[in-house]
């Protein structure tokens, strides 16, 4: 070997072993996030091994990359920080380019950032293909990076001479524009908002999104960095010795892909928790995945035989036929499974049903991102006075349960009747439904019923989404203009009141039976301070503030409904569609998971004629919209083909004031999407599983540990009938089957 070639094969070999440096420390980094996403971390130096061992392979990568590029830039010699300075000191003439340099490049690269948050926030709202919409946020970005460069370079060559005679430091100007830069885009993105509204410099909350999470690139930027300034250190050493250094720790890649991650929790927090080696996880599964059935025997997938397609843990185990197709260690044994409570008796339906009035009116009020801890429930804070009044006159469920955490998963589900995985829903974050679903007001349409529908954000009334179907009217005065995609920052609970309010009012509209549906949105964030309702400045307090301002506009239209000429005939249905997280689990806001604070919610259901009681058995909001159809008169969809409900009637439960509600199965369904990975929870005599893709991930007793921080999924007795009792429910599931975009 020549002598460059060798001076060139040490300097790459140097980066390498700087990048594997940089990878160990970063895994240190990386295990405290792991280990802080559950209640039960596993040991830190289990998963540090774990960590570090996923993130090697891509370290080398990066630092063979680092070190051909430097030898590229650096030809004489490897660069390091004292090279830097001497560069400095020496290039006299042009210490004004370099000073004035470095501050406008962190200036430039506050505009790159403003840039990207701001095609990031549009392309997030959009329903373009991940891969395509990537692509082109990479390339617009790179051009105007190439753009700013090439300002920059100008500006300095441009003012540099006219500022030499100053004698600047580039030094101290590099840590000052360093400093400030870090500052000032720290302060930018913390004080902005997730949606990016409010201002220009708002925009850099966009980079806070759960679905932008930077700390995976800037583990990265360490990584190529110690790539970049590491070999300086050690390019002196022998080549054979700087070889065997970098080569030594991927004994650890082994390890992981062996039995490193055979630890259950280390995975599953490695799952929830980890910024960078989750997606290289994910990454290493598909590609160790032999028969590509989505499951990997390498790397803790939990394959117990990749050469079957069928033989997985989230495959189907069919009972009674001597194979272990979900790797559970046994065949399923069959399971009479009823999702249904024992029938009420005729008498006791006939008596609960006489109570209730006939040709009955409905308002059905939801509240988006409404917890279910609110004054009746015994919050301490009082936020919802007037839903508290609402909850002494009706029947109210206190362990209700939404279809899953976000909007588009659970409250078109809960308005068709059916769990999300049965609706024809297509792959976008904001789901759209197909007409082979029915909601519920299209039923009620048919029925000749006065449908109504006020609203103030644009994804429930505008077309071809699915819930604007079957109204006759539409109101949507008070929605803003100008559409929002997230973290919608108006303010339209007053407005969506004084609609409503004003269409009721209308003879044309209550002069027949008629079913109204309100929405209120203020509670989703972004928050936003309002007069009156100002509780305190953390994301709590500004919550609960956005809470009790709605509750106050409920409570107008909850008066005009008790003043009404037909409050007699007329029943109110409060419940929300997701609840809202503030930490509990290492979270915030919702999404993605299906922790309790994320799918309790409230559900108060008020009838004329019906005593108001508590009912303490868990129920799902499957069951709203059979239990509406009975509430208003009619009769239950055919059962053939699409025209189908999952749930069940609980009108004689309601109405039954003697009634003990029996145990029943409560079913979270929230099926795959664009930003997020699918996830289920069956719940059954308080044991609460969740899983995804049938692969079973955590299991809580919710009678004794309600605030789910002791997962008992490894105790397999008590395990064990749970998740073939939920196999067995998903069986019964009509899937349809929907998949990603084509890329």
């Amino acid at each position: 070997m020549s002598s460059f070639a060798k001076r060139a094969a040490t300097r790459v070999v140097a980066s390498a072993l700087g990048a594997v440096l940089a990878c160990l420390f970063a895994g240190v980094v990386e295990t405290f996030w792991i280990r802080g996403a559950t209640a039960e971390p596993p040991g830190f130096a289990s998963t540090w091994l774990a960590a570090s061992g996923l993130v090697l392979p891509v370290a080398l990568a990066v630092g063979i990359s680092v070190g051909c590029a430097s030898l590229f830039l650096h030809p004489v010699g490897p660069p390091s920080l004292e090279s830097l300075r001497s560069y400095v000191r020496a290039s006299s003439t042009r210490r004004g380019e370099l000073a004035i340099g470095f501050p406008l490049t962190a200036l430039a690269a506050i505009a790159f950032l403003l840039l990207t948050a701001r095609l990031s926030l549009v392309v997030l709202a959009s329903d373009a293909p991940s891969k395509v919409s990537g692509a082109v946020l990479g390339l617009l970005s790179s051009l105007f990076a190439v753009g700013l460069g090439i300002a920059v370079a100008g500006a300095a060559r441009a003012l540099g001479p006219r500022l030499q005679t100053f004698e600047l430091s580039p030094i101290a100007s590099l840590a000052a524009a360093l400093v400030g830069a870090a500052v000032l885009i720290g302060i930018f993105v913390m004080t902005g908002t997730t949606s990016g509204s409010g201002g220009t410099l708002a925009m850099f909350g966009v980079l806070k999104r759960p679905e932008l999470d930077l700390r995976a690139p800037a583990l990265l930027g360490l990584i190529a960095l110690g790539a970049y300034l590491v070999p300086a250190r050690v390019a002196r050493w022998p080549l054979p010795l700087i070889a065997a250094l970098v080569l030594l720790p991927l004994v650890l890649s082994i390890r992981a892909a062996s039995s490193g991650l055979d630890e259950r929790r280390i995975a599953l927090s490695m799952e929830r928790g980890a910024p960078l080696s989750k997606l290289v996880l994910g990454a290493l599964r598909k590609l160790s995945d032999r028969d590509h059935d989505g499951f990997s025997a390498r790397f803790g997938g939990g394959d117990c035989d990749d050469r079957r397609a069928d033989v997985n843990p989230g495959a189907d185990d069919v009972p009674g036929n001597g194979l272990d197709e979900d790797c559970s260690g046994h065949d399923a044994e069959r399971i009479a499974l009823s999702a249904a409570p024992p029938a009420s008796s005729a008498q006791v339906r006939q008596a609960a049903l006489a109570a209730v009035p006939k040709r009955l009116n409905l308002v059905l009020i939801t509240i988006d991102t409404l917890r279910h801890d609110l004054g009746f429930t015994g919050y301490a804070r009082p936020i919802s006075a007037n839903i508290d009044r609402l909850s002494k006159q009706s029947v109210v469920f206190d362990k209700a349960y939404s279809l899953a955490s976000y909007t588009s998963k659970s409250l078109a589900p809960m308005l068709i009747g059916k769990y999300g995985s049965e609706t024809h829903r297509g792959w976008s974050h904001f789901n759209r439904f197909g007409k082979e679903d029915f909601f519920l007001q299209e039923r009620l349409q048919k029925a000749g019923i006065r449908t109504l529908s006020v609203q103030g954000y644009w994804y429930f009334f505008q077309e071809g989404i699915g819930f604007e179907r079957g109204f006759d009217v539409v109101d949507a005065s008070a929605a803003p203009k100008a559409v929002q995609m997230e973290g919608d920052r108006t303010v339209t609970a007053d407005k969506v009141s004084d609609a409503a309010i004003a269409q009721l009012s209308k003879p044309e509209n209550v002069a027949r039976q008629f079913y109204l549906w309100v929405h209120y949105v203020d509670p989703h964030s972004e928050y936003v301070k309002h007069e009156g309702f100002d509780l305190g400045s953390t994301s709590r307090d500004q919550y609960d503030s956005e809470v009790a301002f709605v509750d106050h506009h409920v409570g107008r239209l909850i008066d005009f409904l008790k003043q009404s000429a037909f409050s007699k005939t007329t029943a109110i249905v409060l419940t929300s569609d997701h609840g809202e997280a503030f930490g509990e689990h290492g979270m915030i806001r919702h999404g993605f998971e299906l922790w309790e604070e994320l799918v309790r919610v409230p559900l108060i259901v008020e009838i004329p004629g019906v005593a108001p009681r508590h009912i303490s058995a868990r129920r799902s909001q499957i069951d709203l919209v059979p239990t509406l159809l009975e509430l208003l008169g009619q009769p239950p969809p055919s059962g053939q083909g699409t025209d189908f409900l999952s749930g069940q009637s609980l009108l004689a439960e309601i109405a039954s004031p003697s009634s003990v509600p029996p145990p029943k199965i409560v079913f979270v369904d929230m099926a795959a999407g664009p930003n997020n990975a699918e996830r289920q929870a069956f719940i059954e005599n308080d044991l609460k599983l969740v899983a995804s893709g049938g692969r079973a991930l955590s299991l809580f007793d919710l009678a004794n540990d309600p605030l789910e921080k002791k997962d008992l999924l490894d105790d397999r007795a008590l395990a064990d009938p749970v998740l073939s009792r939920f196999k067995a429910f998903r069986r019964e599931l009509r899937v349809v089957d929907v998949k990603p975009i084509p890329k």
